[in-house]
């Protein structure tokens, strides 16, 4: 036999026969000591390289011939020079790790800015009954596991009622935010936004501010959390893959199971740094309209950490520290 060695497979069992492979008068040979096939060259088929791994030549009717790493076909030959330069890259070390770490790059990028901004605005453009189901639906489990009816009085809780309606048309005019009350002496002093536009009060932080003022500079924050659809984003980020997919598409079934892990992230409350940052900013603005001074959040904020240390409680479980919060309250 003259040619390339090559292995033959007919396509129709695995047994593999070694056969020589030669091309001439635009025919492909393949030939062995027992039979010898041509086919025209046009209707052959062979795999672009890879590195020095053998190539795959399929054949007319199923038969294919695995061909060293250099075997060309001559239609091959003229246009292959894009072919060859990517068979060039990929043996070489240096391309092969400049591709690995651009690739991480990318990968990192994604994760840290294109995933949140993917987020954000899938957030924003979200149905607001499929927020209201999932925030009715955290809220419906946090009662049987962790909340307890209110003890305030109904006169004080329309008094801090009154309050927050005038904190959310300062922050947020024609939002249709609520305020709700329950009680946790197992949770503590705390306050959280549902997605829907709720904000559930703690008796035990009514109980811990010694002034209204707190109290309202706690709901002005919260309200931050509200306008910027922080709770949704947060969510939509942890659970990127399935639920911007979920989102995208309208899947409000998809979309309800995870509302299943709500309580969980709303017990811990712990945002991002640029979302609490960003929900100060939104709660500094409407207690200034509201001319509530920004140092009762301060004294709050900072009082809270130093009686619960690093175990913060509720809203004030976060990134950021009292000090870093206090100097962006008094720019």
């Amino acid at each position: 036999m003259s040619g390339v060695e090559a292995t033959y497979y007919d396509g129709r069992t695995s047994a593999a026969r070694r056969v020589s492979v030669r091309i001439a008068d635009g025919l492909l040979h393949v030939e062995d000591d027992l039979a010898a096939t041509a086919f025209p060259v046009a209707a052959v088929h062979l795999e672009p390289r890879l590195g020095d791994l053998p190539r795959r030549l399929d054949l007319p009717g199923g038969a294919s011939c695995v061909v060293p790493a250099d075997f060309e076909l001559p239609s091959t030959v003229a246009p292959a020079r894009v072919a060859r330069w990517v068979n060039e890259m990929e043996v070489r070390w240096a391309p092969a790790v400049v591709a690995a770490v651009l690739v991480l790059v990318l990968l990192w990028g994604g994760i840290v800015y294109g995933v949140p901004l993917a987020a954000k605005v899938v957030a924003t453009r979200m149905s607001p009954v499929v927020e209201q189901q999932m925030g009715t639906q955290a809220l419906s489990t946090l009662d049987r596991v962790a909340l307890g009816p209110s003890a305030l009085t109904p006169a004080r809780q329309q008094q801090l009622t009154t309050r927050f309606a005038a904190l959310v048309q300062a922050a947020a005019p024609g939002a249709g935010y609520t305020l709700t009350f329950r009680s946790s002496p197992a949770i503590g002093p705390n306050a959280f936004a549902l997605p829907g536009g709720t904000v559930v009060l703690l008796d035990e932080l009514e109980k811990a501010a010694q002034h209204d003022d707190e109290i309202a500079a706690v709901l002005a924050h919260e309200i931050g959390h509200l306008r910027e659809r922080h709770t949704m984003r947060h969510v939509l980020q942890t659970s990127a893959a399935g639920v911007l997919v979920a989102a995208v598409v309208g899947d409000v079934l998809s979309l309800s199971s995870y509302a299943a892990a709500l309580p969980a992230f709303l017990l811990e409350a712990r945002y991002s740094r640029a979302f609490e940052l960003e929900a100060d900013q939104v709660g500094f603005a409407a207690m200034d309209t509201a001319g509530i001074d920004r140092a009762h959040f301060v004294r709050f904020l900072t009082r809270m950490e130093q009686a619960h240390g690093s175990n913060v409680p509720g809203f004030l479980s976060t990134h950021p520290r009292a000090n870093e919060r206090t100097r962006a309250a008094e720019r």
